[in-house]
């Protein structure tokens, strides 16, 4: 089925992982277009200045501190969202972490780690916050170019993102099944300025063609409006894709 079009203004905004970065500017992109928003984050502080900026921009705020990892944690507020907040609009599963080395060197805690928030998390938090949309509404999932190219040193972080794609993907097929107005969508940012890389490489330079954050999230909502499948920050990542998509082709036919 085709989802109509979105009304956004009074209605609400999910975010996660909304303390900093990408998660931050969609909270903040989301109060300008005059919604009412529900954001949480890992990190308490974080999640206190961005709570602050969305009162000084007039919107109407549910902010909670909390693990994606707890299951319960995440359903209590969902339920909280269902009955403060006017219906749900948009849902952005954005939290995310990342680790760099090499596959061999990685520590198995890492590779865990990575998994258990940028995919398992993902899912509980798909879980526990769809139910809580009206529909029409756009559920965007936040991966990376990362999800369909390969980088030296990321490849396990890369296949945390990779793995969101199918499920973007079957969920969107799903929710068309079952009639439901609800459009997925995998955002896949590049290079953007935030302080994802502050654990893996301190003091990396931003690279050139790094965006900001709120440039990322203007993208993201105008993705969403148009419930496009796939959201790309950088357009001329999709020829790189285009190029690694041949070649397994070509590889397959040998």
């Amino acid at each position: 089925m085709s989802r109509p079009p979105l009304s956004l203004a009074g209605r609400a905004a999910i975010v996660t992982g909304a303390g900093s970065g990408i998660g931050r500017a969609l909270a903040l992109e989301a109060a300008a277009r005059g919604m009412a928003v529900a954001c949480c984050d890992i990190g308490a502080s974080g999640l206190a200045e961005t709570r602050e900026q969305l009162l000084e921009a007039g919107a109407t705020v549910l902010a909670r501190a909390l693990d994606i990892g707890d299951e319960g944690a995440l359903r209590l507020f969902a339920a909280d969202i269902g009955r403060s907040l006017p219906p749900a609009a948009l849902l952005f599963a954005n939290a995310g972490i990342l680790r760099k080395a090499t596959i061999l060197d990685m520590p198995l805690a890492d590779w865990e780690k990575l998994f258990a928030v940028n995919v398992l998390g993902t899912i509980r938090t798909l879980q526990a916050f769809a139910p809580v949309l009206a529909p029409p509404a756009q559920i965007v999932v936040t991966g990376s170019t990362g999800s369909m190219a390969v980088h030296p040193g990321l490849g396990a972080y890369c296949a945390t993102k990779h793995a969101l794609w199918p499920v973007c993907e079957t969920l969107r097929g799903e929710m068309d099944e079952a009639g439901r107005a609800i459009g997925v969508s995998l955002l896949m940012p590049g290079a953007v300025a935030t302080h994802i890389f502050d654990h893996a490489a301190p003091g990396r330079a931003e690279p050139v063609d790094s965006i900001a954050p709120a440039e990322a999230a203007r993208i993201a909502f105008e993705g969403a409006l148009a419930d496009r499948p796939l959201i790309l920050t950088h357009p001329a990542f999709a020829e790189r894709a285009q190029a690694r998509f041949a070649q397994a082709v070509a590889d397959l036919r040998q």
